[in-house]
C-alpha cells in the first residue's frame, strides 16, 4: 500500500460571511490570484460566501480537469448560470448529454472550409469602416479603437450570421442594446449574489428588455428562414442545416436562438478587445509593425484579401496570437466540482468550484521565456509545436475549446491586413494602458489613435 499522502490545498481565510468575495471582485483580482500561487503553490483554496473555490494554476492540472476528468469538472457554476440568462442552453453553456448532442450538431458549421466561405462578408465590412476612416483622417480627428472595433466586429458578426436579413433599424437596435447587455452580464457574473441583482430594479428591467429585443429580431429571422426557399451563405443557414447523422434531427428554433446569441456575444466583444490591444501594441512596437506592413505588401499589394490568402499572412496571425497570449479575451474560467477528487495530488472537495486563468498561465516564466515581452516569434511553427498545449488557452482547451476560433483568427488577420494597407495607427497618449478585468479583458480607458495614411 502506498504511503504517499494527498495534499490539502491551503489559502487565505477571508472575511466572515463573504470570504474572499471582495478580492475576487476587485480590479486587482488577477494580481491577487497570482499571489495565491506564489504563496500556496499550483493549487490553492479560498472562499466566496459559503462556497469553496480552488485556483488551479499549472498546465498539467488544467489539462487533467479539461480533458481526462471533464465529467467531474462541469460548467454548472454560478457564473455560467448567470450567463445562461442571455445565452440559454447553447454549446457554450450546456452540460452533459445536452452539450454532447449540440456540439456534434453545431461543430461542422464552424469548420475552417465553411468559415472560409464567409471571407467576402468580412472584407466588405472592413472596407466600409476604412472608407469612413478616410473622412476622419481628412479632418485630422482621432479614433477610439475599442469603440471602433466593437462596431466593426458587431457588423461582421451580424452579416456572418444573417447576411442581409436585418433592416437598418434592427442593426441599430442590436448596436444599442449590446453594450448595456454585456456590461450588466459582466456585473452579475462578477458579483454573483442574486439579492444584489434584485436591488437594482431599474437595471434589471433594462436587462430583460435588451434580451427580449434581441430575441424578437433573432426569432423573426429564424421564422422567415423556415419558410424561405432562397439559399443563404451565412452561419444561420449552416446551423439550420445541421443534422444529426443518426436521427436526422435538426436544431429547434429555441436551440438556434441560443447558438446565434452565443455567436453574437463570443464573436463580438472578445475579438474587439483583442484587436484594441493589438493596435496599441503595434503602435509601441515599430519593428514588429514594419514586418506586418512588409508581409501585407508582399502578399496582397493593394487588393483585398481572400480566404486563400489567410495562410500566407502568417506573421499577422502570429501577432494576433501573441496579443491573445498577453491579453486573453476571457481571463478567468470556472468549473463546478461534481464529486470529491484528487487533482495532481491535491484533494479537491465536491460541491465547490475550480478556477483557472489563461491570463496567469500565459505568464508563467517556467513555460514562457520573458513572459511580459511581446514576441510574435513564439508562434513560429517549430517553437509553437514545443509549447505545452495547456499553457496557451485563449480559446479554452480540451473537448470544449471555442468553436469560433477559426472565425476569430481569419477575422483578425483580415482586419490587420486591410487596415495596414491604408493606415498606420499611432497612439495619441504615451500613458500606459491597463487591463480592465471582468468577464473579458478590456483596455482601461480605451485606445485612442490618430490615423496616418500610408
Amino acid at each position: 500500500m502506498s504511503d504517499i499522502k494527498n495534499i490539502t490545498p491551503q489559502g487565505p481565510s477571508g472575511y466572515p460571511l463573504i470570504g474572499n468575495l471582495l478580492n475576487l471582485a476587485s480590479s486587482q483580482r488577477l494580481a491577487w490570484l497570482q499571489s495565491l500561487t506564489d504563496k500556496y503553490g499550483d493549487v490553492s483554496k479560498f472562499k466566496i460566501l459559503k462556497r469553496e473555490v480552488y485556483l488551479v494554476n499549472h498546465p498539467d492540472l488544467v489539462r487533467e480537469l479539461l480533458v481526462q476528468k471533464i465529467d467531474n469538472y462541469t460548467k454548472r457554476t454560478v457564473a455560467f448560470s448567470i450567463v445562461k440568462k442571455v445565452l440559454g442552453e447553447s454549446t457554450f453553456t450546456a452540460t452533459g448529454d445536452v452539450w454532447k448532442r449540440k456540439r456534434k450538431l453545431v461543430q461542422p458549421s464552424f469548420h475552417k472550409k465553411r468559415i472560409a466561405n464567409l471571407g467576402e462578408i468580412m472584407t466588405d465590412a472592413i472596407e466600409d469602416m476604412l472608407n469612413d476612416w478616410e473622412l476622419i483622417c481628412d479632418k485630422n480627428e482621432t479614433v477610439e479603437m475599442t469603440d471602433a472595433m466593437m462596431r466593426l466586429t458587431l457588423t461582421l458578426v451580424v452579416k456572418a450570421l444573417f447576411s442581409t436579413a436585418l433592416s437598418k433599424e434592427e442593426v441599430q437596435t442590436v448596436a444599442d442594446v449590446f453594450t448595456p447587455l454585456l456590461d450588466e452580464t459582466n456585473f452579475r457574473a462578477s458579483f454573483p449574489i442574486r439579492m444584489f441583482h434584485k436591488l437594482r430594479a431599474k437595471k434589471g428591467a433594462a436587462y430583460e428588455k435588451n434580451i427580449a429585443d434581441l430575441d424578437e429580431i433573432i426569432f423573426r429571422i429564424i421564422r422567415e428562414r423556415r419558410t424561405s426557399s432562397k439559399p443563404h451563405n451565412d452561419l444561420l443557414q449552416m446551423l439550420m442545416e445541421a443534422q444529426d447523422e443518426e436521427t436526422g434531427e435538426l436544431l429547434s428554433n429555441e436551440e438556434l436562438r441560443d447558438e446565434v446569441m452565443t455567436v453574437f456575444i463570443a464573436g463580438h466583444e472578445t475579438t474587439a478587445n483583442a484587436m484594441s490591444w493589438l493596435w496599441a501594441i503595434l503602435s509601441q512596437q515599430p519593428d514588429i509593425r514594419k514586418k506586418v506592413e512588409q508581409e501585407v505588401a508582399e502578399v496582397l499589394g493593394d487588393r483585398k484579401p481572400t480566404a486563400a490568402d489567410f495562410p500566407n499572412l502568417s506573421y499577422s496571425l502570429k501577432v494576433f496570437k501573441e496579443t491573445l497570449r498577453l491579453y486573453p479575451p476571457v481571463p478567468i474560467l470556472p468549473r463546478r466540482v461534481e464529486a470529491d477528487d484528487v487533482l495532481g495530488g491535491y484533494e479537491i472537495k465536491g460541491g465547490g468550484e475550480v478556477f483557472f486563468s489563461a491570463y496567469l498561465l500565459h505568464r508563467r516564466p517556467d513555460f514562457w521565456e520573458n513572459p511580459e515581452t511581446f514576441d510574435p516569434n513564439r508562434f513560429e511553427r517549430e517553437t509553437e509545436r514545443k509549447q505545452h498545449p495547456f499553457a496557451y488557452l485563449p480559446f479554452g482547451g480540451g473537448p470544449r475549446i471555442c468553436l469560433g476560433n477559426s472565425f476569430a483568427m481569419m477575422e483578425a488577420v483580415f482586419i490587420v491586413a486591410m487596415t495596414t494597407q491604408r493606415f498606420r495607427l499611432n497612439l495619441v497618449s504615451d500613458k500606459p494602458i491597463e487591463p480592465l478585468i471582468s468577464l473579458t479583458t478590456r483596455p482601461k480607458g480605451g485606445v485612442e489613435v490618430s490615423l496616418e495614411r500610408r
